[in-house]
């Protein structure tokens, strides 16, 4: 007989079940709806398309705690760990919809009560809640006692509070161990005989043959039977009143995550904005307020911050937490103040910008993604720091006095580069290359980009591009003085303003001559013009150089090539392999390239670690840290003992060449571009 058919102290179970119910849903609710008005003051925001695709994503995501298997490793096996707990209390909770509020509070227990299928979901609630056992264990050690460097608590962001999570993995555990006990109790005193589930069944067994009597065994069933009840209410109670609000938000966080390009920057609307940028925390939209209340706290974006690693003040766990934090202690004091979002103050407690948030960490961003990257719950980090950068450039007119230098270069000469004087075409001289203000009869324009044209170890790599476009027979030519940086140093110093002008200019120049296909050496430039243009009426068909040179090798455009042996690390660069997803061509490359041996970093591909120079950082003065990002990359690749590093980027040449001078590694390790690799390759054959 189910515990709510009874009555206690002449009250109906049912009465007293209902009533229990109503206050902690009721709290529930109320704290629920709060929550959502927080969000919903943020700015509107298009997250609502293909929503069919969103919705099969969020499951895959959740339901196969992918957002939770994505990142762990041999170093690291709480993702495991985490998953096990989400698929056991996923299969408890339909288990007490079933069993507790349709079976107790609805009076069906006695038709589930002898259903093949309260014995089979019992029984998997038995193994799910040795799952559920096993991941509070692993969870208990890891934060405890072998503790990653990333959950400790002294981190900046403060972390979560070590007793109350205590309390809510030991709770976890009283409610599995509740479950065994309502079943065992629970067949004990009704003489229920039954070989599953297996762990009731045999409990039962063992109580049937003590010397409890039939009314002890009902009265303790019952009793535990009620207390399983109010620790759930309590839970579903405190779940919203808490700060680990990421169970009820994540999936929606998830459901809504950016369906854009990894690379692609929302543009400012100039001329409708009321504000540039975010300094108030209703400026953020509402997703990104979303975002906030979806934190695990779990600090995998830190750990793999390069600017956190090499001991920057940048944490983006912390500027998460904190913002979140603000938002919850604001809140009731924002509703109040102005039922128009539109007329709230400016600064309400704490100012976003200097006490939520550090001006300093945010010009510690590299702009590289590694946070966005590894995030369980798809959180976006970098779209916020960079809302925050653009308020500090474009409306208190903050920033840093080299950042500010590199865009009046870019205002008076088309470059960030200070001091050039020499011309855009000067590398060009001597190589017969089209220049298309004399001849517009080209099939694939070479957009050269502003530091391979005026830093001279860069130049090397657009001559030896050349010549290799020129050997497969590419009719293609360049703009020589006409072009203009794209805006990617502009946009990312967070200066809007100046990258749509750069955008409009630049594609305004190709539109003129016709352009459709164009390759580029630099990944900045070639997220930008094919990525980010789009957005001002730029569509282009744009190749990273190592994608048209691997497809230009494997149509044997390119001669057979022979060379000396040698081991190549390749270092893949943020903008090509991590927010483009080109991986492979450089690699194919270097494979096909007799006598080359690859190796990997120990962070690759999508895990790769910068090389320091992005996020405008190339024409940022150094921040004080522990040590330097570029010296930090350059110990891992020594560490593959690799003879050569390959990359496709001039920044990352630019950063490894004055890595390995500082380390005086000029000896074991030289840097040298894919092209560069290739067509010294072909020089050595000749040789």
């Amino acid at each position: 007989m189910s515990p709510v058919s009874a009555s206690y102290w002449n009250i109906s179970g049912y009465i007293i079940f209902w009533a229990l119910f109503a206050i902690a849903f009721g709290l529930f609710t109320q704290r629920v709806y709060f929550l959502f008005r927080l969000v919903s003051i943020g700015q509107e925001e298009n997250r609502f398309q293909r929503m069919g695709y969103r919705i099969k994503s969020m499951l895959s995501e959740v339901v196969l705690q992918r957002c939770s298997l994505k990142t762990f490793d041999r170093k690291d096996l709480l993702g495991i760990g985490h998953a096990f707990m989400v698929w056991g209390f996923g299969i408890f909770i339909v288990g007490y919809i079933i069993f507790i509020g349709l079976g107790g509070g609805f009076g069906l227990s006695s038709v589930l009560a002898g259903s093949i299928f309260k014995t089979v979901y019992f029984s998997i609630m038995d193994i799910a809640g040795l799952f559920i056992f096993v991941a509070i264990i692993w969870a208990f050690i890891k934060r405890y006692l072998v503790k990653p460097e990333r959950l400790n608590a002294s981190n900046k962001a403060g972390g979560n509070d070590s007793s109350l999570l205590a309390l809510i993995l030991t709770m976890m555990i009283v409610l599995v161990l509740l479950h065994y006990c309502i079943e065992a109790f629970g067949y004990a005193a009704y003489d229920i005989q039954i070989s599953w589930p297996p762990l009731g069944a045999a409990f039962a067994g063992y109580l049937a043959e003590s010397s409890m009597s039939e009314n002890m065994l009902i009265t303790v069933y019952r009793g535990v039977w009620w207390l399983n009840y109010a620790i759930i209410l309590c839970f579903l109670a405190y779940a919203p009143h808490s700060k680990h609000l990421h169970p009820l938000a994540s999936p929606f966080n998830m459901l809504f995550k950016s369906l854009d390009s990894k690379g692609e920057m929302k543009p400012i609307h100039l001329e409708a904005a009321k504000t540039f940028g975010v300094c108030r925390i209703h400026d953020f939209t509402w997703k990104h307020l979303l975002d906030l209340f979806s934190c695990t706290e779990c600090g995998k974006c830190s750990e793999n911050c390069p600017a956190q690693v090499s001991g920057k003040t940048l944490d983006p766990r912390g500027i998460i937490i904190n913002l979140r934090d603000h938002l919850l202690d604001v809140g009731h004091e924002l509703f109040k103040t102005a039922a128009d979002c539109e007329t709230l103050p400016i600064n309400i407690g704490k100012t976003i910008i200097g006490e939520v948030v550090k001006e300093e960490m945010i010009w510690a961003c590299l702009d590289c993604g590694a946070c966005q990257e590894v995030c369980p719950v798809n959180i976006e980090q970098l779209t916020k720091i960079t809302d925050i950068k653009r308020n500090l450039v474009l409306e208190q007119a903050s920033i840093p006095l080299s950042g500010e230098e590199a865009l009046k270069s870019i205002e008076r000469n088309g470059h960030p580069w200070r001091g050039i004087r020499v011309k855009r075409s000067d590398w060009v001289k001597g190589l017969d290359i089209k220049i298309l203000g004399k001849d517009r009869d080209i099939d694939i324009l070479y957009w050269v980009g502003c530091t391979s044209a005026f830093e001279e170890r860069s130049m090397k790599v657009a001559v030896a591009l050349a010549m290799l476009l020129k050997q497969a027979g590419v009719n293609l030519g360049i703009l020589g003085d006409e072009e203009n940086c794209c805006g990617d140093p502009a946009r990312h110093l967070g200066s809007e303003y100046m990258f749509q002008l750069q955008a409009e200019k630049n594609i305004d120049l190709l539109h003129s001559y016709k352009v459709k296909r164009i390759v580029t050496g630099c990944p900045h430039c070639y997220n930008t013009l094919k990525c980010e243009y789009r957005h001002f009426g730029g569509d282009f068909e744009v190749m990273h150089h190592t994608e048209f040179l691997d497809k230009l090798m494997q149509e044997g455009s390119i001669g057979t090539i022979k060379g000396a042996g040698c081991i190549a690390a390749y270092h893949d660069p943020c903008y090509l392999g991590r927010f483009n997803n080109v991986y492979e061509p450089p690699r194919r490359i270097l494979k096909n390239l007799p006598g080359v041996t690859l190796v990997e970093i120990v962070k690759n591909k999508e895990r790769s670690f910068c090389c320091g120079a992005g996020g405008g950082h190339l024409w940022l003065e150094e921040q004080r840290s522990n040590q330097r990002i570029n010296e930090i990359r350059c110990d891992q690749t020594l560490d593959t003992k690799a003879q050569i590093v390959a990359t496709a980027c001039p920044y990352c040449l630019q950063m490894f060449e004055d890595g390995i001078n500082v380390k005086e590694a000029e000896e074991s390790l030289k840097v040298m571009d894919i092209a560069e690799l290739v067509i010294h390759s072909q020089q050595e054959s000749s040789d």
